[in-house]
């Protein structure tokens, strides 16, 4: 009996053993005594072939929840071929580019080019989304957008203010023929998505604002207007800025006085200061406290071995400051 117990016991531990020693084929090209912390390395950095074993929605799976900085562009362009099937971008839905995101800007501009915006998930995607792509590739979803709603988008204010993020896409010179009855028309939705516009873009919208058949020269403005406009408030000149209604200042939010030239920053009035909601103030604060301080280049070129003591401690605290204004971004 003993012996019978000693040979079930050696067969469980004869099993537990060949268990262990099993792997996967996708690894058969790879070193399988790697730990499984290290599985993604060995997607995607391993040999071509083995990432071609994985299925499309296993890929999905795997972009969406991997950082997309660290995939290297070739495994990028390998997923985008296996998704699209040797087929054009028109075939995909909003789920398929929610994976990729930011590493659209590998894809090859012609296959964006055939984006379907007809598709509703796609369309939701790219108004709803921000996508941090270059200026061109944003440019070709603009121009696959026009093939499906043709290049009247400024003269609806229903379409524009669909267009959430894709707004910035379209150049200056059409965002101007947007008429002033139009804009007064745009909801908080599109007017708060338009940290993509560059600085024409907004200097544009800016203009449409202040026409008086829409919101009329800031002075006009209150707490209601400046929350609408506030993307547009780093536009305003500063001149303008002492003869802000002090009703309105509270709705200047911490984020736009971040964004602020910093030469408007001393155009502000003591009651307009004193008005300001508490966060935004001590940005301000802060940012005038740096005026006349080293910026941060010239901070980087000097050797702080080279720096005296006291110089030292004064360049720190300046540090401590800009780190402290960039949290209340």
């Amino acid at each position: 009996m003993s012996l019978d117990y000693e040979d079930e016991k050696n067969s469980m531990i004869a099993i537990s053993e060949t268990d262990t020693n099993t792997y996967d084929d996708f690894y058969e090209e790879m070193d399988n005594h790697l730990r499984v912390e290290h599985s993604m390395n060995m997607i995607f950095f391993g040999p071509p072939s083995s990432f071609l074993r994985l299925d499309p929605e296993t890929i999905l799976h795997l972009l969406i929840h991997t950082k997309k900085h660290l995939i290297p562009i070739t495994r990028a362009l390998l997923a985008w071929d296996i998704i699209t099937d040797g087929k054009t971008a028109a075939f995909l839905q909003g789920r398929e580019f929610l994976a990729f995101g930011l590493l659209l800007n590998v894809v090859p501009e012609e296959d964006l080019y055939y984006v379907n915006f007809g598709e509703y998930s796609v369309y939701k995607y790219f108004t709803n989304h921000y996508v941090n792509l270059d200026d061109r590739k944003f440019g070709v979803l603009v121009a696959a957008y026009r093939r499906y709603f043709g290049c009247d988008w400024y003269i609806n204010g229903t379409r524009i203010n669909e267009l959430g993020y894709l707004l910035c896409g379209f150049p200056e010179y059409e965002i101007r023929k947007i008429t002033p009855t139009i804009f007064k028309k745009l909801n908080m939705d599109v007017l708060g998505r338009l940290k993509r516009c560059n600085v024409n873009q907004k200097k544009a919208l800016y203009d449409i604002a202040t026409h008086p058949d829409a919101y009329g020269e800031p002075y006009k403005w209150s707490s209601h207007e400046i929350n609408r406009l506030n993307q547009l408030f780093t536009c305003i000149p500063k001149e303008q800025i002492s003869v802000l209604e002090l009703e309105a200042i509270p709705a200047i939010s911490s984020k736009v006085m971040t964004l602020l030239d910093q030469k408007k920053l001393e155009y502000f009035t003591k009651p307009q200061i004193l008005r300001m909601n508490p966060k935004t103030r001590r940005v301000y604060i802060l940012r005038m406290q740096l005026r006349s301080s080293l910026d941060m280049s010239q901070i980087a070129r000097q050797r702080v071995k080279s720096l005296k003591p006291w110089l030292f401690c004064n360049v720190l605290a300046q540090l401590i400051q800009i780190i402290v204004i960039k949290s209340f971004m």
